[in-house]
């Protein structure tokens, strides 16, 4: 699936978003949380010494979450990013995105960052939580006649600015409200 059962809203009146949505409206359906996913394998070792290492193992595991709960990366309506290197994530945003899509696809729904002095697992430097709202079946049928949404589109160039004082690139007219 390439595209969400969810409206995005993204207002003109609000800077482009890019990498996340500034709203959504959620399209009925079952809901999904997905608890603190850090970066622990199977096994239960944690593993990446690295933001963007542990962002990936943390990232998967989250997905597998969902999978496992009947939920694709396109039903999530929020995620959280908690980082004990917020410094260290910003510099490397353009990394993190190429793991975020190679996980999610090119699918932002809100979500936010922020960054916290520790976690429970002393290691951990990145753990991930979201929330995802599966359609209900009745409404399969519209999704098929093309009610989804188109996803919205990330410029790379933007997460190639760390300073945030980059001009990121245009939003889809259809994404914006």
């Amino acid at each position: 699936m390439d595209r969400t059962p969810h409206e995005i809203i993204n207002p003109l009146t609000l800077s482009d978003p890019v990498g996340y949505s500034h709203a959504l409206v959620v399209t009925p359906g079952r809901a999904v949380y997905v608890g603190g996913q850090n970066a622990r394998r199977s096994d239960g070792v944690l593993t990446g010494d690295s933001v963007v290492q542990q962002f990936d193992q943390a990232l998967a595991n989250m997905v597998e979450a969902l999978r496992a709960a009947g939920a694709e990366p396109v039903h999530v309506v929020s995620m959280r990013v908690y980082t004990t290197s917020v410094s260290v994530y910003r510099v490397n945003l353009k990394t993190l995105g190429s793991v975020y899509r190679r996980h999610m696809g090119r699918y932002y729904p809100p979500m936010s960052v922020v960054g916290v002095t520790e976690l429970l697992e002393p290691a951990a430097l990145v753990e991930l939580e979201c929330a995802a709202v599966v359609p209900d079946v009745r409404d399969s049928a519209e999704l098929e006649e093309g009610a989804p949404r188109e996803l919205v589109e990330e410029v790379d160039e933007a997460f190639a600015d760390a300073s945030g004082t980059g001009e990121p690139g245009e939003v889809p007219e259809q994404t914006r409200a």
